[in-house]
Parts: structure tokens; C-alpha cells; sequence
């Protein structure tokens, strides 16, 4: 497929004065396609991809990790590929402003999603398919935040993909606000204030698990004995608090961390060898490597990434980092 002729350099935009170590800004888009967005042209952009991450307001912070805004846009007609979307160790709200996006099973059938969806901690691979006219806006929250926002048990979304508007009945007209943005920047203003109210009606602070949580996206939590050690809590007591706040075991999250820093790793170097990157996220040798592969995705390393290749962002160049 030929991208449009404008889409000639790639920026890669720092955003200086909301800079965060764990997300920085990026935008990659045309020059002329940068200025055209900044200018309010949301729905002018011909084929040309916005991969966009920012972090959080400072009235947000502790609660969202990232807001991501992706935007591919196809000829009338094409089918936009499918995108093997690896389980993160993370939940999340997502708003789906244009052509819907659907899950794709094993046996070719797909379940459309609602236009705003709460995402719980996934634990194996989906394949989800967009329309030619795609976008997604993503909030990725924080540990054990959505269980502080829903007042539920995050066991109850583990796998699951609900109705955010049903959960939330007062989300309804941010959705409608979201459809009707003409710009980035006015999708996340109004998530964020429609969060931050939600924010500070809410009671409780962090959970000890959800600080643990954390310790295990980045890789440098040791033993989970010891994490228990740490936060003061016993095997069993830290493994029931994972199911509720998390959703998962603080082993299977601690894997889909794992795993999730190594294929970050691998499309931020291609030319790197498994071995080394494996070692750089955790594992052992190549042998573990391979068994989290099949367990969380399916497939083996090499057949993932054959797989992932096709993904929509690939066709213009783009792998998430």
C-alpha cells in the first residue's frame, strides 16, 4: 500500500512542559499533516498516522498512566488490517470516535465493541480489527485506579470488554463530546475533567498492592515472597488482593509485565538478539522466554512477530515503544 505523498518526515515532538520519564509525548505525523491537526483539519488527514501518547494532568496523576490517541485512515472500502494486540499489564478506558472496532475470534467471527469501553487486565492475546476510518482513544490507568473509580472488583473485568456508558451512565455525553472533537487535545480535556470529577468524589487512597503493582511493570520487584515481605502481607493474603484490585494473580501480572517489556524492548531495537533482550526483561533463557509466548499469546516469539508485522501501524512505519 502507497502512503499518501505528504508523509515524507517523521517528527517525533517532545512535549517539554508535561514531560514524565515513563511517557513522554510523541506524535509521529507528516509536517504537513502536524500543522493541519494543530489547525482543527481532525477529519482532513488523508491516510496519514497519528500515534500519540501523553501522560496525565497533574490533577490526574496516580490515576491515568497514559492517554494514547491512534488514527489510521484507509481508502473508501479497504479493510484495515489486523492488529494481534498483545496483553499489557494494564486496564483501561477506551472511546472509539469513528468506524467501530471489533474483536476477531479463533474462528474468524468478530464482536463489534461499544463505542466507549472499559478494558480489564487482559491475559492473552486478542486480535482486534478496525474500520477504514479508525481511531481509538485509550486512558490507561494506573494500578488498582479503575477499582477505585468503579467501586468493583477488577476479577469481575479480567478478559472482559464492557460497556463503559452502562457502567457509567454519566459518560454518555463525554462519548458525545469525544465523537464530536475536532482535535486531540479536546478529546483528552474532555476525559480529563470528566475523570478529575470523578476523581475527587472518590475515597481511599492507593492500596499497598497497587504501589507492588507497580514495582512489577518496571521489572525491579525481585521474588514475589519478597514483594510480600515489603508491602507486609502474606503469599496468600498479596495473591487475593492482586485478584481484587488487579484482576489477576501477582504471578500472571508479573508475566504479562515481563512479557510486555520485552516486545517493547524488541521494536525499540529489532537488531537485537532474543537472548539478550530476554535476559534485559527477566527471563532466564530463551526456553522461558518461549513458554510466556505461547502462554500469553499463542505462539511462539518468531511467529508473533510475523504476525504483528501486519499490524495497521506497520504499514506507515510505526511500532509501539
Amino acid at each position: 500500500m502507497t502512503v499518501v505523498n505528504d508523509l515524507t518526515l517523521t517528527l517525533v515532538i517532545e512535549l517539554v512542559n508535561r514531560r514524565s520519564a515513563r511517557c513522554p509525548f510523541f506524535t509521529i505525523l507528516s509536517a504537513g499533516s502536524w500543522a493541519r491537526l494543530r489547525q482543527g483539519l481532525w477529519g482532513s488527514l488523508p491516510m496519514t498516522p497519528l500515534f500519540l501518547t501523553l501522560p496525565p494532568g497533574p490533577a490526574l496523576a496516580g490515576w491515568v498512566a497514559r492517554h494514547q490517541i491512534i488514527r489510521f485512515r484507509f481508502p473508501a472500502g479497504a479493510r484495515a488490517p489486523i492488529k494481534p494486540y498483545w496483553p499489557r499489564p494494564a486496564c483501561a478506558l477506551a472511546f472509539y470516535p469513528r468506524d467501530p472496532e471489533a474483536l476477531i475470534d479463533a474462528a474468524g467471527r468478530a464482536t463489534i465493541k461499544p463505542r466507549a469501553v472499559l478494558i480489564g487486565q487482559p491475559t492473552a492475546l486478542t486480535r482486534r480489527a478496525g474500520g477504514a476510518d479508525f481511531c481509538v482513544y485509550q486512558i490507561e490507568f494506573e494500578p488498582g485506579a479503575l477499582r477505585r473509580l468503579a467501586g468493583m472488583s477488577m476479577a469481575e473485568l479480567t478478559d472482559q470488554a464492557l460497556d463503559a456508558e452502562a457502567v457509567f451512565p454519566d459518560l454518555r455525553a463525554v462519548a458525545d463530546q469525544i465523537a464530536e472533537a475536532s482535535t486531540a487535545e479536546a478529546m483528552i480535556a474532555a476525559a480529563e475533567a470528566w475523570l478529575t470529577t470523578r476523581v475527587a468524589a472518590c475515597r481511599g487512597d492507593p492500596d499497598r498492592v497497587d504501589w507492588a503493582a507497580a514495582q512489577l511493570i518496571r521489572g525491579g520487584a525481585g521474588t514475589l515472597d519478597r514483594l510480600a515481605r515489603r508491602i507486609d502481607l502474606a503469599p496468600r493474603g498479596l495473591h487475593r488482593a492482586f485478584r481484587d484490585r488487579l484482576g489477576v494473580s501477582p504471578k500472571l501480572f508479573a508475566r504479562i509485565a515481563r512479557l510486555d517489556r520485552l516486545i517493547r524492548a524488541r521494536n525499540a531495537d529489532p537488531a537485537a538478539d532474543w537472548l539478550s533482550l530476554a535476559v534485559g526483561a527477566g527471563y532466564y533463557d530463551h526456553q522461558h522466554m518461549a513458554r510466556d509466548f505461547r502462554d500469553l499469546c499463542g505462539v511462539g516469539p518468531s511467529r508473533f512477530l510475523a504476525a504483528e508485522a501486519g499490524a495497521p501501524e506497520r504499514r506507515f512505519g510505526i511500532a509501539e515503544l
